[in-house]
């Protein structure tokens, strides 16, 4: 006796549609809902944080420097005219200051400029330069030679990725300092001579 042929549930029977019961829908309701309400809570407390932390902009972290104020009021104290150049655009400054006898009691004019490649160069200036006052300025640095810029010479003296460019001007001693390269220190030597009213041929 044969058997009755088997029906393939896959091929033969109609798919079984579930379906939820009022209680069920509720609770899946409730479960999107929650979902949603916990997304918005989540946007709500990330975007004050994003707003008290905007993105990193070098515009919004130049300080405020004022190098010519700075070096007139230092002018008031110096026996000697501080020099504030015109330096090259997009070149800022970050720092200006009068330093008081802290070095072998010397006093001397300090400040310093971040290039527009990230790049920095201090500028410091005495009427009472000593070589112990430059050595000290320039950590022990050794004599790398000297250069010429348009016409005025700098003594170059150096450590490590460090370079000073020293010049001795009618009543002052000027120290370039800085390890973006000997194009920013070429810059800052010209915009300084240009303030001191043209080169001084040594």
């Amino acid at each position: 006796m044969s058997e009755a042929p088997q029906k393939h549930p896959e091929t033969d029977e109609a798919p079984v549609t579930p379906v939820l019961t009022p209680a069920q829908a509720k609770r899946a309701n409730q479960s999107l809902k929650g979902m949603v309400i916990s997304v918005l809570l989540t946007v709500a407390v990330a975007v004050p944080v994003v707003l008290l932390n905007p993105p990193s902009n070098a515009e919004q972290f130049k300080p405020d420097v004022n190098v010519s104020a700075v070096a007139s009021q230092a002018g008031q104290t110096a026996d000697f005219t501080p020099v504030s150049p015109t330096m090259p655009e997009g070149w800022y400054p970050n720092f200006a200051r009068w330093t008081a006898g802290t070095a072998d009691k010397i006093d001397y004019w300090d400040f310093g400029y971040v290039t527009d490649e990230e790049g920095f160069v201090e500028v410091r200036q005495t009427g009472d330069a000593t070589p112990g006052w430059i050595a000290q300025m320039t950590g022990d640095a050794t004599s790398a030679g000297t250069v010429d810029v348009d016409g005025t010479s700098w003594k170059a003296l150096a450590k490590d990725s460090q370079v000073t460019w020293v010049h001795e001007d009618n009543d002052s001693t000027i120290l370039l300092t800085s390890d973006s390269g000997d194009e920013v220190l070429r810059q800052s030597a010209r915009a300084v001579m240009q303030e001191l009213g043209g080169a001084t041929k040594k």
